[in-house]
């Protein structure tokens, strides 16, 4: 991972560029020197010298694209803790029962074990894959919360059900961010089966990312039938499937990043410390809290700086030349400052957004007078079930401080979208708008749908994260007394407008039968607060479905299988 370069795949494309270029400039300084000998001129080295600065110049370019990486260098980064995702196989294989009672479960017991060695300042995610993968949750402190949903991953959870590697890699880096320090490592865990197909581009990615592989493989050499209701699963020529376990694809990403590879034993089980030693290795504990990591050095910019000088001497071999290019007048000229006034005309590419369905343009709704807000509302009621209209409606009403009306319209294109990005982005811009207007439990929910149309986007969950904090930290509201202190007390007598008393209602006989006293009806009582450790209690009875949410987050919409399905 210390040596090499940053982008492997672009050097067919450069190098070959940088020879066809050669070769080019070869033939036209041959074809130019034969042409002044036949003329009997006198041939100038000075241009020689200039093209050789100049192929040297792109040459020196290219290798800075390409990113060279040699060496590393010691960063003391806040001891504060590690990134890990767990990225589980939930293939069909994975019910495989080689390491009874299954390999799934097997691999989900290796995740809980390490989440509970993970230190206070870790933080985890969880990422699943099969045919395709996704982020299930984004990085967080609560391995508590991680490990409870641990059992509702299983082989069910996505209609795709072959195995896709190289995809949940590329989703379980989505969780990390590029610009920080912290170290980061995906714990893959599961059979392998088929992960060699990993594509050179997405290897580049994760060298890329400085992000770790610690990989666990799951089963047995000889394999295992996987069974199924009545019987065993079989391909479409009749045979019997036998799942095996392959190491190929969980050894190209250990290489490829630094990692390591476990291989679990015939119960399906790691050594008690493997996984939080191979997780925690090269991260060497500094004095002052501090983490000492090794990062490569890319050395681009030596390459860079070669190429600029290099053309700086080709510009300087002639200075005469390079008084013809730098001619401020006619660069004068081609400033026209009346030109640039109509093409930089605002009020033009307002009234344009307002006219065209493009999110883009809409963008440009900065500040939109009521009349321009109205000529989109018209637009709108012409083509009522647009949702991107409805979301452009939203951004201008927003802009305009209207975020009650802008909420109308951000739900009104969440309910009419027709795509999941259409779903996501006006969910999104809906909980923005909820926000504002200080309704946390309104969005709340506008970003739980967000993030359930897009399980990616990091700016969602951040402002779900954020809405759920808000409401904790929202005092409760107050309680109304059993008894009114402005109602009159009953036992005090009262008087007419006159001040006079009222007459005295007759006194029964006490001889005659009197009718039997009616109660007044009972008025219905509020229920008392609950207690802070009766909420506790109602909570915990309360049965959490983590997997229901999952499937609604994985649904596919007719994508095409992508291989056979174990």
């Amino acid at each position: 991972m210390s040596e090499g370069l940053t982008h492997p795949t672009w050097a067919p494309l450069l190098l070959g560029g940088w020879l066809a270029l050669a070769l080019a400039s070869g033939l036209a300084v041959w074809r130019a020197r034969a042409l002044l000998a036949a003329l009997g001129a006198r041939q100038a080295s000075a241009g020689a010298l200039r093209d050789g600065l100049l192929l040297g110049a792109a040459l020196a370019l290219a290798v800075a694209l390409l990113g060279p990486r040699f060496g590393t260098r010691s960063v003391e980064v806040p001891g504060h803790g590690i990134d890990v995702v767990l990225l589980l196989d939930v293939s069909r294989s994975m019910d495989a029962t080689d390491t009874p009672p299954s390999r799934l479960v097997r691999a989900r017991e290796a995740a809980l074990a390490l989440l509970r060695r993970l230190g206070p300042g870790d933080r985890a995610a969880l990422a699943v894959f099969a045919g395709h993968a996704a982020l299930l949750t984004p990085l967080t402190s609560d391995h508590n919360a991680l490990a409870e949903m641990l059992p509702a991953l299983d082989t069910q959870m996505m209609s795709d059900r072959g195995s896709e590697l190289a995809r949940g890699v590329v989703a379980a880096l989505d969780a990390f961010d590029p610009r920080s320090l912290r170290p980061g490592v995906i714990v893959a865990l599961g059979d392998g089966e088929r992960g060699h197909r990993i594509a050179d581009a997405d290897l580049a990615r994760l060298r890329r990312s400085g992000v770790r592989v610690v990989a666990g493989a799951i089963g047995s050499e000889a394999g295992s039938p996987i069974a199924l209701t009545g019987g065993v699963l079989r391909d479409p020529s009749g045979n019997v499937v036998t799942s095996r376990r392959e190491t190929r694809g969980f050894e190209r990403l250990a290489e490829a990043s630094g990692g390591s590879l476990l291989v679990a034993d015939a119960w399906g089980a790691f050594g008690p410390d493997a996984l939080v030693e191979a997780v925690r290795h090269g991260l060497t504990p500094g004095p002052g809290g501090t983490i000492r990591r090794e990062l490569p050095v890319t050395h681009a910019g030596v390459f860079a700086g070669l190429a600029f000088l290099l053309l700086a001497l080709e510009a300087l071999a002639d200075t005469r030349r390079l008084r013809r290019i730098v001619d401020t007048s006619r660069l004068r000229r081609l400033v026209d400052t009346g030109r640039l006034r109509r093409i930089v005309n605002t009020g033009r590419l307002r009234r344009l957004a307002a006219r065209l369905p493009a999110l883009g343009l809409a963008a440009l709704l900065v500040g939109a007078t009521p009349a321009e807000i109205e000529e989109l509302e018209a637009h709108v009621r012409d083509a009522p079930e647009d949702a991107t209209l409805l979301v452009a409606l939203g951004l201008a009403r927003a802009r305009a401080g209207d975020p009650a009306e802008a909420a109308r319209a951000f739900a009104a294109a969440a309910v009419r979208a027709k795509t999941r990005e259409e779903a996501a982005l006006a969910s999104y811009d809906l909980g923005v708008a909820l926000l504002e207007a200080g309704d946390f439990a309104g969005a709340r929910d506008a970003f739980l749908d967000a993030t359930a149309s897009a399980p990616g986007d990091r700016d969602a969950k951040f402002n779900l994260e954020w809405a759920l904090r808000a409401l904790e930290a929202e005092p409760p509201p107050p309680v109304p007394s059993p008894t009114r202190s402005d109602e009159p007390d009953d036992a005090a007598p009262q008087d007419d407008a006159r001040g006079e008393p009222e007459p005295e209602a007759p006194v029964p006989d006490a001889t005659e039968p009197q009718p039997p006293e009616e109660s007044p009806p009972a008025l219905p009582r509020k229920p008392a607060p609950l207690s802070p450790e009766e909420i506790s209690r109602w909570l915990d009875a309360v049965e959490d479905r983590p997997r229901s949410a999952f499937q609604a987050a994985l649904e596919e919409k007719g994508g095409a299988r992508t291989g056979p399905q174990w």
